[in-house]
């Protein structure tokens, strides 16, 4: 049983970010699933079904307003579980499926290609990405170094930040990105 009153066992919210001791970040993905899930809800009369915005109009306001608040700080927390990062996933899954009026038997892959949207594990992916990018020639040594380490070997069981760039895609962004070079190669 954990105690608040023992620094250690107590999760810290700092700049938006919860911090647990085990750097789980369970606590963090699951406040910022119920903020998500809020913004969605208040935005669901213009993002539903039955809304008489276009598509792309509903694509932009997910991008600008639920999507940025799944993602805030991705390359933080983006080596998380699977399990817990595909909590956030089936949100941007029911968005899909709510914008396209789209049957349940259509495939969550079909409707992210006619979106032109990325699967979250792929956008938190590509931030990180920039992240490294930007922080390994940032002018400040302390940040540079903080993205040089040295990677432990491939028996160790610790997931570092960094390594979610080398992680192969998931099941969802795999099918994602073979349709999309299915439909490069007809065009």
């Amino acid at each position: 049983m954990l105690d608040a009153n023992i620094p250690w066992q107590r999760n810290y919210i700092y700049l938006g970010v919860t911090l647990d001791k085990n750097l789980y970040f369970r606590d963090h993905i699951e406040r910022v699933r119920n903020t998500a899930l809020f913004y969605k809800a208040r935005l669901g009369a213009m993002l539903g079904r039955k809304s008489k915005l276009s598509r792309r109009n509903k694509r932009t306001i997910y991008k600008m307003r639920i999507r940025t608040v799944m993602t805030y700080a991705s390359p933080v927390f983006a080596h998380a579980t699977p399990k817990a990062l595909h909590r956030l996933q089936v949100i941007q899954n029911k968005f899909c499926r709510a914008v396209t009026d789209a049957h349940r038997c259509v495939r969550n892959s079909i409707l992210h290609r006619d979106l032109e949207l990325p699967t979250i594990s792929k956008y938190m992916k590509d931030a990180s990405k920039r992240f490294f990018d930007i922080a390994g020639s940032h002018p400040n040594a302390l940040l540079r170094a903080a993205v040089d380490y040295q990677r432990p070997p491939p028996t160790h069981l610790i997931r570092r930040p960094r390594k979610v760039l080398t992680d192969p895609p998931d099941a969802l962004t795999a099918a994602v990105e073979s349709l999309n070079d299915v439909n490069d190669t007809h065009d």
